[in-house]
């Protein structure tokens, strides 16, 4: 069995998570150092090891999922128990019926606490560590049996270890170095999180950190340092900070708000900053109360303020300035990259898709909240009609319906959905003749689920090629546009609405996708509501395009390097939310794809960078599937997978407040052998990096799409087939 084998074993990968959960990691490396640390003191590492794997025995026991078990997410406060019963008690025969009461124990108050947190949206956090162990520091003073474990109570004790142990001297062999005063605290402040005192075992969980990520220790220096300012402010002993848990409640605070749970930017700095006065005056008072029980308030504190601001913040209408993060990530850079690159990167609602409702280029006469009629909660909505070069709407002298570009042009399904409702008894006005009584005319509504419906009006009487209940698709032809209703010429009137019935109060919803020419410029627009006066157009794909990259799961994509004559194969799956991709076997590499029929795009990278998938991802990131070679489209890529770890370190630390490095990716058309019948497409792809808004770096690609679907990409070092 090999060493990654081992690290995916249930048991070993269950507890280390438990191990790294505690810094809101999964990171196996920081959860190695985490697990020497606790080492330091033989006994108490040990101990903690001992207990999580009997915890988890006793959960795969009860029936638990081994999912979650798996996770450390039930694990972690149980990691925390034991470090803290070690430390506390003497071991001993009776120390062993100890053990495993309070694995007991951990067990109900564990799974109690996660399913009554559970109900209000909340993690439990280390509320279960506090309930258990004061649990047992308060059964265990009825019984002469358990003694206080004497070697941490007094520092004259330690110095007696320091004297006679080797292994001691060892593991607080810096705590005697000359640094600043602040920063050993800091050290020593989060050793203590493993019930260590040693400005080693600091040094070498900050070095775990480090490596899992930089966001978390700028947080954790925010955390403490905000701390340490109102300490001194209102005159506090900074010695305080080290007893066990005081200070750790303002690093746990700042990580969980400031980067975990939230996007870490100088808004969640700000927040953390104002909540460590907070966190100090509950510390206090909850430290206070406790000391009438004789019970220790450890990490409560934390636990409070951070549930009280999660639910605060979550019952907001609008998730501005501390925006949430996606917390599956287990990576603050990751979550925070993630959220600066969709911020840019235009996309398309994948609830609610919508597209323009005829055949080629239409003017925009009447927009949103437009003069004329679209006025109050009606004001959403469109107008459209046909120009000449003239901006004229007719031809001739426009005395006639027949002379107007648009009349009877056909009117396409906007969206996939079901004809709801129509009505087709409306007769056709004259020239500057409107019906005000039956305002909207001949109209239709189309269900389009979800909530979301769309009317299109003043429809051509008796042109209906569609009836009530019908199934549309997208780009099925309803009927012809006509001149009926509140109509003084010929025109297409659309919105969509929540109700479905004619006239309902319209909602803005914008188009998916559509093409604008403003002075012959084309450009492409992505999830956006036309402006008045514009010239749009539907997006109109190319079959060839949309054909080579429309890859199907259970099938394989091939690459073969023409160089070397190498051939990769990888596999297509789809995930549990029905997302594609391509699947490396031997590097355990996915990379998500999606091709919607206008666009095909990379929707993420997960895994080596020397897989052939990062090739073809570097390559293709962003492709429009039709042909318009004034279009430029252009998109970002997530700068971590492009910088060498130097720069990314640094980048990391600055990136809540300034991201230096951004990574921008454009593809064009630039060949087509027959516009009407093409066999083969050239398009030329590139993507540059950029420091400090400046480019340093940039990379181009050929891409050659052929009829039978293969896919040749040339650049400086490769040239491979798909």
């Amino acid at each position: 069995m090999n060493f990654k084998a081992i690290l995916n074993n249930f048991w070993v990968e269950s507890t280390l998570n438990s191990y790294s959960i505690i810094l809101f990691s999964n990171n196996k490396l920081l959860a190695f150092i985490l697990m020497f640390v606790t080492f330091m003191t033989p006994q108490i590492g040990l101990v903690g090891l001992g207990f999580i794997l009997f915890f988890h025995l006793l959960l795969v026991r009860l029936g638990y999922s081994k999912l979650e078990i798996r996770s450390g997410v039930l694990g972690f406060n149980a990691v925390l128990v034991g470090l803290s019963i070690a430390y506390s008690y003497e071991i001993n025969k009776f120390f062993i019926g100890l053990f495993f009461i309070a694995i007991l124990i951990s067990v109900v108050i564990t799974i109690w606490c996660k399913n009554y947190f559970g109900k209000y949206h909340l993690p439990f956090l280390t509320i279960p560590f506090f309930i258990i162990v004061n649990i047992i520091s308060m059964s265990t003073k009825s019984f002469d049996v358990f003694n206080v474990n004497m070697d941490f109570v007094f520092h004259e004790n330690t110095l007696v270890f320091l004297n006679q142990n080797n292994w001691y001297r060892m593991v607080h062999s810096l705590d005697l170095i000359t640094i600043p005063n602040h920063f050993k605290v800091f050290l020593i402040t989060l050793s203590t999180i493993f019930y260590q005192k040693s400005v080693l075992g600091g040094l070498l969980i900050l070095f775990g950190m480090f490596i899992f990520s930089r966001i978390v220790v700028l947080y954790a220096f925010i955390g403490f340092y905000s701390a340490l300012f109102f300490y001194h402010i209102m005159g506090g002993n900074l010695e305080n900070l080290t007893y066990f848990y005081s200070g750790v409640n303002f690093i746990f605070l700042a990580i969980a708000l400031g980067c975990y749970f939230y996007i870490p930017n100088i808004y969640s700095i700000l927040l953390v900053f104002f909540l460590s006065p907070i966190l100090m005056f509950i510390m206090i008072t909850l430290g206070k109360i406790m000391f009438v029980f004789q019970m220790n308030s450890m990490s409560m504190s934390f636990s409070i303020l951070t549930s009280i601001t999660l639910y605060i913040l979550y019952s907001r209408h609008d998730y501005k300035l501390i925006i949430p993060a996606n917390t599956s990530y287990n990576s603050p850079e990751k979550a925070l990259y993630d959220y600066l690159h969709h911020l840019k990167r235009k996309v398309v609602n994948p609830y609610y898709t919508m597209f323009l409702p005829f055949w080629g280029e239409w003017f925009v006469s009447q927009g949103y909240d437009g003069k004329i009629t679209h006025l109050g909660d009606w004001g959403k909505a469109l107008d459209f009609v046909i120009c000449d070069e003239k901006q004229d709407t007719y031809n001739n002298y426009g005395q006639k319906l027949a002379d107007f570009y648009c009349y009877n042009k056909p009117i396409l399904a906007p969206a996939d959905g079901y004809v709801y409702d129509a009505i087709n008894y409306v007769e056709e006005n004259e020239i500057n003749e409107v019906n005000v009584l039956q305002n909207w005319g001949n109209s239709i509504i189309i269900n389009h689920l979800n909530g979301l419906y769309s009317q299109i009006s003043h429809i051509k009487k008796d042109s209906f090629l569609v009836n009530i209940g019908d199934y549309v698709k997208k780009g099925t032809i309803i009927a012809t546009c006509g001149n009926s209703g509140r109509s003084p010429e010929p025109h297409i009137h659309f919105q969509a609405q929540h109700i479905p019935t004619f006239g309902a109060k319209t909602v803005p919803l914008p188009l998916s996708y559509f093409i604008e020419n403003k002075d012959n410029l084309l450009s492409l627009k992505i999830n956006e509501i036309p402006e008045e006066n514009t010239i749009i157009s539907n997006v109109e794909p190319l079959d060839i395009l949309h054909n080579a990259f429309n890859f199907k799961p259970n099938n394989r994509l091939l690459i073969t390097n023409e160089r070397t004559k190498t051939i990769e194969k990888f596999e297509i799956f789809t995930n549990e939310w029905n997302q594609l991709y391509f699947y490396c076997e031997k590097t355990e590499t996915k990379l998500f794809f999606k091709n919607d029929g206008i666009l095909f795009t990379f929707e993420n990278y997960v895994g080596s960078k020397k897989s052939g998938l990062f090739e073809f991802y570097k390559s293709c990131y962003a492709l429009l599937l039709g042909y318009y070679p004034t279009i430029t489209l252009e998109y970002f890529m997530p700068n971590y997978l492009f910088t060498n770890f130097g720069m990314q370190y640094i980048n990391d630390i600055l990136a809540p407040i300034y991201n230096l490095i951004d990574i921008s990716f454009s593809s064009k058309v630039i060949k087509i052998d027959n516009q009407i019948s093409p066999t083969k497409i050239t398009m030329s792809s590139n993507y540059k990096t950029r420091l400090l808004g400046k480019s340093f770096f940039e990379k181009k690609s050929t891409l050659t799409i052929f009829e039978n679907s293969i896919i040749e990409i040339e650049n400086q070092k490769t040239k491979n087939k798909y």
